[in-house]
């Protein structure tokens, strides 16, 4: 079977522990830096919780961190790869979709983060994209 055909399995997991490893990170980062401010301003644990929840701007910033890592992580995955960047990070990303669902296994979010999720994919296209336009 000619190299270029296959999977580089290695490639696509690296990538995909990039973006979810990242996004985790990040993610509790982020958290605990709100919590903090939140609690400076005298609200209680379950109040910050509900803050977090409600705000449209935390769930934004979240959401822009989770596409930022995937984005890089499509470009690790195709920088590894060397060939059919598309095809790796293509899968990287529909690997990270799947994580993702996992997460709303049990819970029942709302219509619209099935279709935010979808994004996943392009972003880590366009970061293996990134790679291929820019390898040498």
């Amino acid at each position: 079977m000619n190299s270029e055909k296959k999977l580089n399995i290695k490639a696509v997991i690296i990538g995909w522990l990039v973006d979810t490893v990242g996004s985790f990170i990040f993610g509790i980062l982020i958290s605990v830096a709100a919590g903090i401010i939140l609690a400076s301003k005298g609200l209680t644990e379950e109040h910050i919780a509900g803050e977090l929840t409600n705000s449209r701007l935390f769930v934004n910033i979240l959401l822009f961190i989770g596409f930022l890592f995937t984005f890089l992580g499509g470009y690790v995955t195709a920088y590894i790869a060397k060939v059919d960047e598309f095809k790796h990070a293509f899968s990287m990303g529909i690997l990270s979709f799947l994580t993702g669902l996992l997460f709303t296994v049990g819970q029942t979010p709302e219509p619209i983060w099935y279709f935010i999720s979808l994004f996943v994919i392009p972003f880590a296209v366009l970061g293996g994209y990134l790679r291929k336009i820019t390898k040498k």
